[in-house]
């Protein structure tokens, strides 16, 4: 089978797509990510056991016309125009594609060319959309691109169109039983790790000092400021500088305003953003943390999506620190992996830094953590239902 996987940004990376690309290329099937051109790289790149097919160069163009030819929207000619041109030549085709803005771009095609289309909804776009609209100061030209009430309509429309959607998590897939889709047409594909992603035995767990980390977007709805905060509670708490130290990788919109926070609450030892990192680096500070944070803000967009980082926390033995957002709640408790805040609050947050000093405490989350991902959420079973929904179309 030819699978094409559309993706509305420029490839590589990402990380889910990633594990879609070769586990179906693994199936014996053809795989090729049709993906934007933002960074004018080559057009078709082999990339490990698929291809990339990008966009065309438009780096001869004015800036204005190079950024509207990469835009993800469902009536773009030029995203219309490559979907079509690579799914007619290559016969026996099923269309993934990734996120809410080029599903109805790959139903035209699908229609023309007969072809089954999936949706893969790693978020619910009404919901991200109006949850960053909550928390996030945004643009005129933001406010109308990314509009709930329109994504929501828009969504309701393709939804029933596509003949199968992955989703991330329960609540995702239970939503859209409530919106009348059938169960038969929803496949939950998570974004956990396989296995054997970490080497070697589970964190071992010693001393009183905590090191936390976060890998990820900087942003509002990431809760940071809420970590930081009670980071500063707790070292007043507890009278000592040394008792906990936190490493923050990634980029967004808030980093200056994180470290404008850092800098009056005056914990510059005690909390270090540093941006992006080799993977190399992210293993290093993985290897050093004794706790994964997930302070996230509590909203509609979390409450229907799963950070992959949660698996890998608990993969590598980490207890998890979180906020009561609804899916990771259900997780850390479920599986007694980590603690949970009463609520979405530094003091709250700064309560449980206290618990989780105890190493042995850190270790019994940590083991059971790790057994948890052993047993259910890893990628060796999301990929087993992926085979099956792609099976079962064709």
């Amino acid at each position: 089978m030819n699978v094409f996987i559309i993706y509305k940004e420029d490839y590589p990376w990402d990380v889910r797509v990633e594990k879609l690309a070769v586990s179906l290329s693994k199936a014996r099937h053809n795989v090729t990510i049709i993906a934007r051109n933002a960074d004018q790289k080559p057009r078709h790149e082999q990339y490990g056991s698929y291809k990339i097919q990008r966009l065309p160069k438009t780096n001869f163009l004015p800036g204005f016309f190079q950024k509207f030819i990469n835009l993800p929207l469902w009536f773009n000619p030029v995203w219309l125009y490559q979907i079509y041109k690579s799914a007619k030549a290559s016969p026996d085709s099923l269309i993934i594609v990734r996120d809410l803005p080029l599903v109805r771009t790959a139903l035209i095609v699908g229609k023309l060319l007969k072809t089954k289309v999936i949706f893969d909804m790693a978020e619910v776009y009404p919901e991200m959309y109006a949850s960053s609209e909550q928390f996030s100061r945004r643009g005129l030209l933001t406010k109308l691109y990314k509009n709930p009430a329109i994504a929501s309509r828009y969504e309701s429309a393709v939804l029933p169109k596509v003949d199968q959607t992955l989703v991330m998590i329960e609540e995702s897939r239970d939503r859209l039983l409530q919106k009348g889709i059938p169960d038969s047409k929803v496949t939950i594909v998570s974004n956990t790790p396989p296995t054997d992603k970490f080497k070697g035995s589970v964190k071992s767990h010693e001393g009183r000092t905590l090191y936390l980390v976060y890998v990820g977007f900087l942003t509002k709805l990431r809760g940071l400021d809420l970590l930081i905060a009670a980071a500063k509670k707790f070292i007043d708490s507890e009278n000592d500088d040394n008792c906990i130290f936190i490493d923050i990788v990634g980029k967004g919109a808030i980093a200056n305003e994180l470290k404008a926070l850092i800098e009056e609450l005056g914990v510059e030892k005690n909390v270090k953003l540093h941006g992006w990192l080799d993977q190399s680096e992210v293993d290093r500070l993985m290897a050093r943390a004794n706790v994964g944070s997930l302070t996230y803000r509590v909203c509609g967009h979390w409450n229907h999506t799963i950070p992959n980082k949660i698996f890998d926390y608990m993969l590598a033995g980490l207890p998890v620190l979180t906020t009561p957002v609804v899916p990771i709640k259900r997780i850390v408790n479920s599986t007694q992996c980590g603690l949970v805040a009463e609520e979405a609050t530094p003091e709250a947050i700064a309560a449980n830094l206290k618990a989780l000093q105890d190493p042995a405490i850190r270790t019994a989350y940590g083991q059971n953590g790790h057994s948890a991902v052993l047993a259910r959420y890893n990628w060796e079973q999301d990929e087993m239902r992926l085979l099956k929904a792609c099976s079962d179309l064709m």
